[in-house]
């Protein structure tokens, strides 16, 4: 018996086809129009929060990967409920589809504004554009024109949004809220960033939200506490892990697996050891130190030869009467059952 196939049983197969498309999520990159939503967003969330909160200061807000943030000054801290305000704040000013308008001023028109409203942050920026060009002309985005009941400017290159009305509502959310030096120097005032996503349609946003709550549930540091592979003891220093038994013996596997894929591969390497410290003098010859000093760890110093034994931790197998060193000491203190055999000196 042959089965034929008739058009209402073939009508829906493009939908369905359609309905188990992945989501694709647009960059920055690859959208002109996602970059200028999530600039544009951040001007919103900036007067938004300057509608709600009267003496918040702001000072930037850019857009990046998938969405957009703006630094504050503001005496109270922001709290969690504080962005579900701010947002529905955002969703009012979007429904009025104030347009967007860019102003070119001069350097001394632009001072003069900022000290009218009082934002010490803009007049630092303005300051450092001064300073690298004098006769740079300023530009200024306004949020809503003369017409407009209610108005609010920064100091911005663009680009936007032609009117707030473009900005999908519900494909924006507020997500966090985190602190940050000003100019990312601990010196300077300690600020209040709130971070947003923002994308071309809620369905985006849905996927990104996703895959957020995926990324969350494999994070290494909860999966590593959860299966006890390995844990990061703050009070030892920050970053550093500690192997747990079971996640030694996998970490092993894994470096087995690696080196004998690149010693008895196709096109074999070589195996080589190096210190993991060197001399700064090294750093200073190879242009490493110049170029990465910021990102490099600060030199260690290391007084007297008790020091240096002292630091050096022995093998990485312990037979059952080996006396434990002190970094091990240290992960099963923080265990509540140690292996009798780590412990007996």
């Amino acid at each position: 018996m042959q089965a034929v196939e008739t058009p209402e049983a073939t009508a829906d197969v493009p939908a369905l086809i359609e309905a188990v498309k992945p989501i694709v999520l647009p960059s920055n990159e690859e959208s002109d129009t996602l970059l200028r939503i999530r600039h544009t967003s951040a001007h919103v969330m900036a007067m938004a929060v300057q509608r709600l909160f009267k003496d918040a200061k702001v000072t930037i807000g850019p857009w990046i990967e998938n969405g957009f943030y703006y630094d504050f000054d503001y005496k109270e801290a922001f709290l969690e409920t504080d962005l579900r305000r701010i947002k529905k704040e955002m969703d009012k000013i979007i429904s009025m589809k104030l347009p967007l308008v860019r102003e070119e001023v001069s350097a001394d028109e632009a001072r003069r504004r900022i000290l009218e409203i009082n934002e010490p942050y803009k007049l630092e920026i303005l300051d450092s554009i001064v300073a690298r060009d004098p006769t740079a002309l300023i530009t200024i985005y306004h949020i809503g024109d003369e017409n407009s009941k209610t108005k609010w400017w920064d100091l911005c290159a663009g680009p936007h949004v032609a009117h707030t009305g473009m900005l999908p509502a519900d494909a924006i959310s507020l997500d966090s809220i985190a602190g940050a030096y000003w100019r990312g120097d601990e010196t300077k005032p300690m600020l209040q960033r709130i971070y947003g996503s923002a994308w071309e349609n809620k369905e985006q946003l849905a996927e990104y939200a996703r895959l957020q709550a995926e990324a969350k549930r494999r994070d290494h540091r909860m999966l590593g506490k959860q299966l006890d592979l390995f844990s990061i003891q703050q009070d030892a220093g920050g970053g550093l892990v500690f192997w747990h038994p079971k996640g030694a013996r996998m970490r092993n596997a894994i470096e087995t697996f690696w080196k004998d894929v690149h010693i008895n591969g196709p096109k074999p390497y070589e195996l080589l050891y190096t210190p993991h410290m060197a001399s700064l003098d090294l750093w200073k010859t190879s242009g490493h130190f110049d170029f990465y000093k910021d990102g490099m760890f600060d030199q260690v110093s290391v007084p007297s030869a008790a020091a240096r034994g002292a630091a050096r931790c022995g093998p990485p197998f312990w037979p059952p009467n080996w006396p434990p060193c002190r970094p091990l000491l240290y992960l099963y203190a923080h265990e509540p059952a140690a292996p009798p055999s780590l412990l007996t000196f």
